[in-house]
């Protein structure tokens, strides 16, 4: 009995409402519709706020570092029929960044994760959290560090996934 007299409440403010907005002059319309858009971009802005990334910063080690050329012209690879069941890997390949090559291919043109320009690519890790990732560098970056390094970096981290995103040497 309370739910549909409350139905019935619900139902007439809304009818009520509607006739008044009917009434309204078309500049009073306007602004109702953009106080309501306005209000909809502040929830959007609220919920991208709660599922967006973290801003990071911290000391990391560098672990290891690697030039990739850029990809062949023409050679770039298509898609591949994957098969989904497990295969030990031949003699010859290894696996890099979950990418599955051939060891004469890592760091060429022909390596899966060329690009169409040159990449040169820093593993860190953290020392907060040891957490381990790839930072793109620039070339004069990357002829400075070695192997052992410290050095400070900023880095997105997902707040569900915690995924590294957008990693970046401060200077």
């Amino acid at each position: 009995m309370i739910l549909s007299q409350t139905h019935k409440m619900n139902k007439s403010v809304f009818y009520l409402a509607c006739r008044l907005f009917d009434r309204l002059s078309p500049a009073a319309k306007i602004i109702d519709i953009m106080h309501s858009l306005l209000r909809l971009f502040l929830s959007l802005l609220a919920v991208v706020n709660l599922v967006a990334c973290e801003k990071l910063s911290g000391e990391a080690v560098v672990l290891e570092k690697e030039h990739i050329a850029a990809a062949l012209p023409g050679d770039t690879p298509g898609p591949e029929k994957v098969e989904n069941t497990p295969r030990p890997l031949a003699d010859d390949e290894i696996t890099v960044d979950s990418y599955v090559m051939k060891k004469d291919v890592r760091g060429t043109g022909r390596d899966p994760r060329a690009q169409q320009h040159e990449q040169w690519i820093v593993k860190v890790r953290t020392v907060g959290d040891g957490r381990t990732f790839n930072v793109s560098a620039d070339k004069a970056q990357f002829d400075k560090l070695s192997q052992g390094d410290r050095i400070q970096v900023d880095y997105r981290l997902g707040k569900y996934t915690k995924t590294v995103w957008g990693a970046e040497i401060r200077n």
